[in-house]
């Protein structure tokens, strides 16, 4: 099965909050991808977790 391209999408509805924590290198790597891509951290971080578990 061929996996599917990463695909950054914007969030419609988030009404669950979680508290995540991460490497602090992983941290700026998310924040600079959010930036270069005019997105949340927030839709950046849900759009990677929905591509994972679509791909597990």
């Amino acid at each position: 099965m061929k996996q599917e391209k990463f695909k950054l999408e914007k969030v419609k509805k988030s009404n669950v909050r979680i508290g995540l924590r991460v490497p602090e290198d992983m941290y700026e790597e998310i924040a600079q991808l959010a930036q270069e891509n005019m997105v949340s951290m927030n839709n950046l971080v849900i759009s990677c977790i929905r591509y994972s578990l679509n791909n597990m």
